[in-house]
């Protein structure tokens, strides 16, 4: 109930204050200008005390740090104003490019919706240099914030209602849902997982609402976060019948951009041996929520996943094609060797189409199991075509606590407790 009440806040307090965004921006940026300067004078003034008491320079330097920008920011207050709007901008263009990677991308292996995407892509970099080139008071951009604040609100409303009402006639259907931005979600999973290491190191009892134990259900979705580098942006897969089904950047032949992009590859392993390596080997901790279906989205998600196999061809890591089995050191460092070793999995790569290629800001893992969840109706289809799985966390979680939800159990898989939470 706690989370459900957090959600209704939240939601309540988004849609009143972008109210105020867009109908006051003036009023609005000055307050959040004097706040910005109280916090800065403060903060030197207490950089002062600490050098007083433990004499570190460091203290030193970012009192006057913070008193620069305190001075400047009283002169030129509309500094940070434009500071957003380049940020902002530089955002935009970002998305336009991964958008245009993604549309090359598509290109080349003849799958769909490359006008879409270029489309998308060029009103992305329009609105980027945009705003990195205007050079005036742009109360419009406060005004959208607003306006996005009162919609993201409306929905976290809504969703909270949804959980509490016992007459939610619930049915999931495809439609454009509006999420936090994605550079935010992409840290959700790991900030989740330092919530929870908080609680278990501080022995305090780590409870969930419970909504039925061991509810049956016939399909799993895994969400992934590990302790460093991309671990932290987390993984998302699923499991049907028993078997894990896994896609990403697995080819270290075929890495390029700094792993973001390569050949796509999917993987099938048992999930009772696909759980305990993702904890134990690759020191991951997993969120695991259980969707219930009836007959008809059985036939479309097996279909599906027919489709997916139809369009691959058994692909051997570097374990198998070098028959290194009695020399695992060797392969231990390769994700793919160390996983078939460990697990037996099987990987397998795309013929052709949509998923041949991985690319982490477009065709990824949580693309992969949004046409799974997709051929069900779930509604987390994106504007901006990038979907992280901290994205599908949120949207996970927030269907869970839903009344007549059909995802009906979630489990926590963690190294610390050796055990698992199921709720």
């Amino acid at each position: 109930m706690q989370e459900i009440l957090s959600n209704i806040l939240l939601g309540s307090f988004a849609v009143l204050f972008g109210f105020v965004m867009f109908l006051a921006p003036d009023g609005i940026y000055l307050i959040l200008v004097n706040l910005l300067l109280v916090v800065l004078g403060c903060s030197a003034l207490w950089m002062i005390v600490r050098f007083i008491k433990r004499r570190n320079i460091l203290d030193v330097v970012s009192s006057l740090f913070s008193f620069v920008l305190f001075v400047i920011l009283s002169n030129h207050q509309n500094i940070p104003l434009h500071v957003l709007q380049i940020i902002f901008g530089i955002y935009c263009l970002l998305n336009g490019a991964a958008l245009l990677v993604q549309m090359v991308i598509n290109a080349l292996n003849n799958s769909k919706g490359k006008f879409f995407l270029f489309l998308f892509s060029l009103f992305y970099w329009i609105l980027g240099i945009y705003l990195i080139r205007v050079d005036e008071d742009l109360k419009i951009l406060i005004r959208a914030f607003g306006f996005y604040l009162m919609i993201l609100g409306g929905r976290y409303v809504s969703d909270g209602l949804a959980c509490v009402n016992p007459l939610t006639k619930y049915e999931w259907k495809r439609k454009v849902r509006i999420t936090f931005p994605a550079f935010l979600c992409a840290f959700f999973p790991d900030w989740a997982l330092n919530a929870i290491n908080r609680y278990l190191e501080a022995e305090e009892p780590y409870e969930f609402e419970q909504k039925e134990r061991n509810a049956k259900h016939d399909l799993s979705v895994f969400v992934h976060v590990g302790p460093v580098g991309f671990q932290k942006v987390g993984h998302i897969c699923f499991a049907y019948n028993g078997i894990a089904y896994s896609y990403g950047n697995y080819d270290s032949d075929s890495f390029r951009l700094n792993q973001t992009l390569g050949d796509g590859v999917f993987f099938k392993v048992p999930v009772e041996y696909y759980i305990p390596n993702a904890m134990e080997a690759e020191q991951n901790t997993i969120f695991e929520y259980g969707i219930a279906l009836n007959e008809t989205q059985r036939s479309l998600l097996e279909a599906q996943i027919q489709a997916f196999e139809n369009n691959s061809y058994r692909w051997h890591c570097k374990i198998e094609r070098e028959d290194g089995y009695h020399r695992f050191d060797a392969y231990q460092e390769d994700y793919p060797s160390r996983l078939h070793y460990k697990t037996g999995a099987k990987l397998y790569k795309f013929k052709q189409g949509k998923f041949k290629t991985y690319w982490a800001l477009g065709d990824n893992c949580a693309l992969f199991t949004d046409r799974i969840l997709g051929c069900l109706g779930a509604d987390i289809l994106s504007i901006r075509g990038i979907i992280s799985p901290g994205t599908y966390l949120e949207w996970l979680q927030n269907e869970y606590l839903k009344k007549n939800s059909p995802i009906v159990s979630r489990t926590l898989y963690t190294l610390q407790t050796k055990k698992d939470f199921n709720v």
